[in-house]
């Protein structure tokens, strides 16, 4: 997966009216910002939230700029909300990670390596303790200004409702908000 690879041809032509232009045009703005934000990347940088149902290509950008910022030397985390707070709630209450991974040293490497991504935020067992480590995550990078991608299928109405006022708070200050809409494109891809 990289940007060279990807295709605009499975996003509409045709103007949604909730959103005043076309799923492609809508997608040439996020491929745009998010070429820019890879190519360009730095400690300056900003933070992005990819939001939007399944099969936009939240996943996909996400793998290309990954790719783009690690292959120019930065530090990449690149991995599940649910296995992330699996690797938190292992370290807080002394469990046994999956077989040969340290729970402590994974928290260490999300929360100061350059770059973290986290894929399909929403979909992990939703807890107080999952609460507090996503504030956690967000917090501490934005005070170190390490920078985050956050991927969801959630509105930010419906992260609000899960990980509380302050983190949403966080992240509509501190975060470039991209809206992914259009067909599913794994749904294209199969009746075509």
């Amino acid at each position: 997966q990289s940007f060279e690879t990807f295709s605009f041809d499975w996003y509409g032509t045709q103007a949604w009216e909730s959103y005043g232009r076309s799923p492609r045009e809508n997608m040439e703005i996020v491929f745009d910002i998010c070429t820019g934000f890879a190519r360009t990347f730095a400690y300056g940088s900003g933070n992005l939230l990819f939001t939007g149902p399944p099969g936009l290509g939240k996943t996909f950008l996400s793998a290309c700029i990954a790719r783009e910022v690690s292959g120019r030397g930065f530090s990449v985390v690149y991995d599940t909300a649910a296995h992330i707070f699996q690797s938190f709630e292992s370290g807080k209450f002394g469990r046994e990670g999956l077989p040969g991974e340290d729970p402590e040293r994974e928290i260490e490497r999300c929360l100061h390596c350059d770059l973290l991504i986290m894929d399909d935020l929403g979909t992990e067992m939703f807890t107080k303790f999952v609460k507090a480590a996503f504030y956690r995550i967000i917090n501490d990078r934005l005070m170190s200004r390490r920078k985050t991608v956050l991927s969801t299928n959630l509105s930010l109405d419906e992260l609000g409702g899960h990980y509380g006022a302050a983190a949403i708070s966080r992240i509509r200050g501190e975060y470039q908000i991209l809206h992914f809409f259009g067909d599913d494109i794994r749904i294209l891809k199969r009746d075509r």
